[in-house]
């Protein structure tokens, strides 16, 4: 309890100095002073019960003879809920998404950056101070890396590590060491709870994200800019690929060359969730530019992986698998065409059977099984699973319900869902970004190169979308890397072609083209106006 005290009362200290910093700025009538004030003090607030969660099994060594008193107690007739921990941690991720939302609107900033920029802080601050629970989601992918291995080979935690990480990685003060003892401490079970709640949270946020996206638009406006869509998103592919080769060729001449390849076909990848936020925090999803941008991401995403394919058979067989750009292929075309000439009639269908089975709630309950069903089905083809939320938007509308007019609109039912949970998907990306990748001068060099290829890249596939478009706002939409990046650059270092640095690199580049583009297409849309 010492322990956990004392973290508590730095903080509220940290906190009073805050807010006095915040009023003597505040009274020089500073724009910024209260904005970036409520920044620091929201981190504080954040971490507060935090530090008190994970200071405790610290403690407990110190307070032995209590703790079995309290455990006796508890086991007698209290009651102890693990689920409570997610509780304060969503509480705790969607007031700070709050406070990052005002800050950026108060600098004239979408609200994305805001919630980005504010996991990174939070996440950041907490790394540094060694937090098991930031350390998790700071290294996510590892963990999950680990935690599959445990499931799959039956070892335990410490053995599966030595076929996950290296020699270095898992001596004292490595990655692997750190997250075998978060993983086998007197808190692990909290720990891992919390990082699988935030991943759950935020992947259903995204999933809700896009879902509501694809409610504004339909099947019928994303046709009729099909054409220039399916250029964009194959310029957006070769542009990218191609000067990802030659710099790749250029600044790292002794890779080999399905690293290079590898490389290149990792530059081509598109997020289009931060894209979209944009449009929809701006209200102008119905703008061309926003059909254009989204119809190019779903072909963008098929088309990715098709090099991602062609690239891992090369790395792995040294050979192109035919079959595997062929199965691919067809599964993506019948899973899209399906969706452009069945779909509406489907969720027609769907919405009579539910309504008959739930008439009060079918309109809320029949479009989110549509959304998670959609996205399971995509995921199962490989394709991204806000491919498949996206297309469930496309496909259900209001004249499928009896009671059209009558009640709230579907987008009005799941509005405050997405609200909740999308905050979280972009808190949790910026709380994945590692400001210290930026201290070694060779990866900063070579992932400003990769960030710049990257964006001139997608610029450029901005390109074909013709005359009367707003080419440039097109270009700076499809230059996210967000997610899909991070999965493309895991993927190579998991199969041994992206080395360390490399990977750091990428994850830079994947960081930069994220934070970089809501301004910049705010900026671009604004411009138009």
């Amino acid at each position: 309890m010492i322990a956990a005290w004392a973290g508590r009362d730095g903080l509220r200290r940290g906190a009073g100095i805050i807010v006095q910093a915040m009023l003597k700025i505040h009274n020089k009538r500073s724009t910024l002073g209260w904005p970036l004030g409520a920044v620091m003090l929201a981190l504080c607030a954040a971490t507060i019960p935090l530090a008190s969660t994970i200071a405790a099994p610290q403690a407990a060594s110190h307070e032995a003879d209590d703790n079995q008193n309290h455990a006796d107690a508890h086991s007698e007739g209290g009651h102890s809920d693990p689920f409570a921990f997610v509780l304060i941690e969503l509480a705790i991720i969607v007031v700070v998404a709050m406070v990052g939302r005002w800050a950026a609107g108060r600098l004239d900033q979408p609200a994305v950056l805001g919630e980005l920029l504010i996991g990174v802080l939070l996440g950041n601050i907490g790394y540094w101070l060694g937090r098991p629970l930031f350390i998790l989601v700071m290294h996510l992918g590892d963990a999950d890396a680990l935690i599959q291995e445990v499931w799959r080979s039956g070892a335990s935690i410490a053995d599966a590590a030595t076929h996950v990480f290296t020699e270095a990685q898992l001596a004292e003060g490595g990655i692997g060491h750190q997250l075998i003892g978060i993983m086998t401490g007197p808190s692990a079970v909290e720990h891992v709870l919390m990082a699988l709640a935030l991943w759950i949270f935020s992947s259903l946020g995204v999933i809700l994200l896009l879902f509501m996206v694809g409610l504004e638009s339909s099947v019928t406006e994303l046709v009729k800019v099909g054409g220039r869509a399916m250029a964009v998103a194959v310029v957006g592919i070769v542009a990218p690929f191609g000067l990802g080769y030659v710099t790749s060729k250029f600044l790292l001449p002794d890779l080999s060359m399905p690293a290079h390849l590898f490389l290149s076909a990792t530059l081509c990848a598109t997020s289009v969730g931060i894209t979209a936020r944009v449009f929809r925090d701006l209200n102008a999803m119905q703008r061309p530019v926003a059909k254009i941008i989204l119809g190019a991401a779903v072909i963008d995403d098929v088309l990715g992986l098709i090099i991602l394919a062609v690239v891992v058979g090369i790395v792995s067989t040294g050979e192109v698998r035919v079959s595997e750009i062929i199965r691919i292929s067809l599964l993506s075309a019948a899973f899209l065409g399906t969706v452009m000439v069945l779909g509406e009639r489907f969720a027609r269908a769907g919405a009579r059977v539910v309504g008959f089975l739930d008439r009060d709630n079918n309109k809320l309950l029949f479009p989110l099984a549509m959304a998670f069903a959609l996205s399971w089905l995509a995921n199962k083809i490989e394709l991204a699973t806000i491919v498949g939320a996206f297309a469930a938007g496309l496909i259900v509308n209001e004249h499928q319900f009896t009671d059209e007019g009558k009640v709230a609109t579907i987008e009005q039912l799941i509005a405050p869902l997405e609200r909740i949970f999308a905050p979280v998907f972009f808190v949790l990306m910026g709380m994945q970004v590692n400001l210290a990748s930026f201290l070694d001068p060779s990866t900063i060099t070579l992932a400003l190169a990769f960030t710049v290829v990257a964006i001139i890249g997608k610029i450029v596939a901005g390109l074909p979308a013709g005359r009367g478009f707003d080419r440039l706002s097109i270009g700076l939409g499809m230059i996210p890397r967000g997610e899909v990046g991070l999965i493309f650059a895991g993927i190579g270092k998991s199969i041994g072609v992206v080395d360390d640095s490399v990977f750091s690199a990428l994850v830079v580049m994947v960081m930069l083209t994220t934070l970089i583009t809501p301004p910049a297409l705010k900026w671009s849309l604004q411009r138009k106006q």
